[in-house]
């Protein structure tokens, strides 16, 4: 009977002198695995085809109630012009067409009405219609010329790329949070 201290014999790893054992015990897994797996699992060799535990399909079906459409839209450029950036419940307290999502959700719809993931910039910020589509055309001209575009928004990058942008072109940076 092996002690603790030696551990389980049933386990032992192959000795690093036998090669021969190593590769009879590596084809006796495969035979296993073939034996035991999920039909699709292993390849006709015996390894495993990694394939098999990657999705097949990943559809997200929202209901109907959930989805943002136009009303929805309008209620955040409306709220933005009231309320300003940051003040997502007051903007769903308000408007009945926001009722039904979260601060976040409202957030996310906010950042990419601007064009920009951090709305860091413009906290408090308050615009029209046309100032927001004015502060979004700004940031996906920032996004061109720092190559910091993702999913059609202004993203902040590791490099700081956003950030020095901002600090070689004041002209820029003050544009950010400016009335159109």
């Amino acid at each position: 009977m092996a002690t603790a201290a030696e551990g389980p014999q049933q386990h032992a790893a192959p000795p690093h002198g036998n090669q021969q054992e190593a590769a009879d015990r590596l084809e006796w897994v495969k035979q296993m695995r073939s034996a035991f797996s999920p039909e699709g699992m292993c390849k006709a060799d015996g390894e495993v085809d990694q394939d098999f535990f990657k999705p097949k399909n990943i559809i997200i079906r929202l209901k109907d109630d959930e989805k943002w459409g136009a009303a929805q839209k309008e209620a955040l450029y409306k709220g933005l012009e009231r309320y300003g950036v940051g003040k997502w419940r007051e903007m769903i307290n308000s408007f009945p067409e926001l009722s039904r999502y979260k601060d976040t959700d409202v957030r996310v719809h906010a950042g990419r009405l601007l064009g920009a993931q951090s709305l860091a910039r413009h906290v408090g910020w308050k615009g029209d219609r046309a100032a927001v589509d004015a502060q979004r055309e700004l940031h996906l001209r920032i996004a061109g010329a720092t190559s910091c575009l993702k999913n059609g928004v202004l993203v902040e990058n590791d490099e700081g790329s956003v950030a020095r942008y901002l600090e070689q072109h004041p002209e820029v940076a003050a544009q950010i949070g400016a009335p159109p």
